[in-house]
């Protein structure tokens, strides 16, 4: 007998060790192939030994018994761009058998498995024994794919995002509009050249205090200063928006320089909604502000030589009205047939007691009745030239009546459109004019046929327009007249139309006409080919024209050919024209 118990305990725990180590083994194994990444194991040889399944997926088989000389076209492992199959000898597994390891060298593994390809980095390190001698080697192979196509998504949004900021900065450099980008303490941190006059800003160094204290802001009016805080900057910094705030600002250090601005901002604010700063845009609105300016003042001048006109016309008709006057106070205080006829009543009151035989036998008594028929004839002509130096006198005051009367309803400029009536705004126009017109006995032809019985437009100076171009038409003709070169009967017609959504107004007069040289020149501020002119009407009436969005132009044959002004005006018809607009206007 033998005493076993030392060996029975020691097999127990031998067993218990092979039960664990077992146990880890299957747990290694099962570490080993849930690894996402391949792992690779060759021998000394370079042949594939060991292998995970992650490793066998992407080979598409069982490599094993593979050598490494023979894995590019076994496997499809290609160079990065995938067009040429990957160096055997460069593999980092051929390079780990050398005593050499490798990291991150990226290949292409493409192979019936993964016929799209899958980018992949391989790293490798040799395996030594005891002695330090190289056995063989291990691989991990990443699938780096995913990580690929984002760096590629990544550099292209990056690319995208270049190519966007270099159009929003050449958009903004090209903004003609001055466009200021601020932090939240008024220092502006971003600029472009449109901006440049506000030169002090472009250092980056200027907060609010700086530019309140070299520029003076304005209201319009170039009087009236803005209070620091209403400053639109200011508000906008204040976290509010503005939009379209006009004002006049003028740099302190130059005072002879001064721009008109609308201005419109925003507060930037950061995603959590806090203000980080603001953007302020400058729109210079000089060129409009001095071109409105300068129309106002043209149309105050057409105005003025409107006024002219009418004066003029008007000192005529009083003119004419004095003579009558004048007439009649001669005819009542000088006249011989009241002396005459007191001497005849006084020479029959001598003889009231025997005035029969008066009459009958005395020399002097038998001339009373032919005395009486001739005194009669004449206080009947007497009579006849009252009346007539009457009428005329009454006919002149009713035109200067008519003649207040049709300009007081243009007194007052309205300031948008309304509906008239395009017949009787033409005769008013004729009306302040008639005067001249009936001197001249120009025959005036109105043809509003063809166009709408009533239009949308500014009346005043619609009426303004008239006026000059009718009176440049009369003084047309005089001018021709002058040079006894009119030979046929003076005419001026007036032709109105439609021609899409624009209103077509012709004035044909056959008068003096326009050199060619002179054709292009006559809506011109101050340009005349009449001595004493002040080339201010065709200007106004040009101003309006083009100011209202339409368009005037001349038309003529040269000298004493005539003269043909023609106009577009956007309107709106109301009403399409009857066939009693259609007439003919005589003197």
């Amino acid at each position: 007998m033998r005493d076993i118990t030392a060996l029975e305990r020691l097999g127990r725990r031998l067993q218990t060790t092979i039960d664990s180590l077992q146990t880890q083994n299957a747990l290694q194994k099962t570490i080993f192939h849930s690894i996402s990444d391949g792992v690779i194991v060759v021998n000394k040889h370079g042949e594939y030994t060991l292998f995970n399944e992650a490793a066998r997926k992407m080979a598409g088989f069982n490599p094993k018994g593979v050598r490494i000389a023979h894995s590019p076209e076994t496997f499809g492992l290609f160079e990065p761009d995938g067009q040429n199959l990957f160096p055997a000898d460069e593999l980092p597994l051929a390079r780990a058998l050398q005593g050499e390891p490798t990291d991150n060298l990226e290949i292409l593994i493409r192979n019936a498995a993964m016929p799209y390809g899958m980018d992949a980095s391989l790293s490798a390190m040799p395996v030594y024994d005891e002695n330090g001698a190289v056995i063989g080697g291990v691989s991990i192979v990443r699938d780096i794919s995913k990580d690929k196509a984002a760096a590629k998504q990544l550099q292209v949004m990056n690319d995208q995002l270049a190519t966007q900021s270099r159009l929003l900065q050449s958009v903004f450099n090209s903004i003609s509009d001055g466009v200021l980008v601020m932090d939240d303490t008024g220092r502006v941190i971003m600029v472009n050249p449109s901006a440049k006059w506000f030169s002090d800003l472009l250092l980056s160094t200027v907060g609010t205090d700086k530019w309140i204290k070299d520029y003076s802001f304005f209201y319009p009016d170039r009087v009236t200063r803005f209070d620091v805080d209403e400053l639109p900057i200011m508000q906008v910094i204040r976290g509010e928006s503005v939009d379209n705030v006009e004002m006049f600002v003028k740099n302190n250090k130059l005072a002879e320089l001064g721009v008109y601005l609308n201005v419109s901002g925003r507060p930037m604010v950061d995603i959590d909604g806090n203000q980080t700063g603001a953007v302020v845009v400058f729109h210079d609105v000089t060129d409009r502000i001095k071109t409105e300016e300068a129309l106002r003042q043209a149309f105050s001048q057409g105005r003025l030589e409107v006024v002219d006109t009418i004066l003029h016309n008007i000192g005529n008709a009083i003119n004419s009205v004095t003579t009558g006057v004048e007439t009649i106070n001669n005819l009542l205080t000088n006249d011989q047939l009241v002396s005459r006829f007191t001497r005849l009543a006084n020479a029959l009151k001598q003889h009231e007691d025997d005035l029969n035989d008066y009459l009958k036998n005395d020399p002097q008594g038998q001339k009373v009745l032919p005395f009486l028929l001739a005194l009669s004839h004449d206080f009947k002509g007497m009579y006849q030239t009252l009346e007539d130096t009457i009428g005329r006198v009454r006919n002149r005051t009713r035109y200067i009546v008519d003649i207040i009367r049709t300009q007081n309803s243009y007194q007052t400029p309205n300031k948008g459109r309304k509906v008239i009536n395009l017949v009787d705004a033409i005769s008013d126009a004729i009306t302040i004019l008639q005067e001249s017109i009936n001197r001249r006995q120009i025959q005036i032809e109105i043809d509003c046929a063809n166009s709408p019985q009533e239009i949308w437009i500014e009346e005043s100076q619609f009426h303004q327009m008239l006026v000059n171009l009718i009176k440049n038409a009369i003084e047309a003709i005089d001018e021709l007249a002058k040079f006894g070169e009119l030979h046929e009967e003076p005419r001026i017609q007036i032709r109105s139309y439609l021609i899409g959504d624009f209103l077509g107004l012709d004035i044909v007069d056959n008068g003096i006409g326009i050199s060619p040289e002179d054709i292009n020149k006559i809506f011109s501020a101050g340009f005349t080919t009449k001595a004493g002119g002040n080339g201010l009407g065709l200007h106004s009436s040009a101003n309006f024209v083009v100011g209202s969005g339409g368009k005037i132009q001349s038309f003529s044959g040269g000298k004493g050919k005539g003269t043909t002004i023609h106009i577009m005006l956007q309107s709106s018809s109301i009403r399409p024209a009857s066939d009693q607009d259609k007439y003919k206007r005589g003197n």
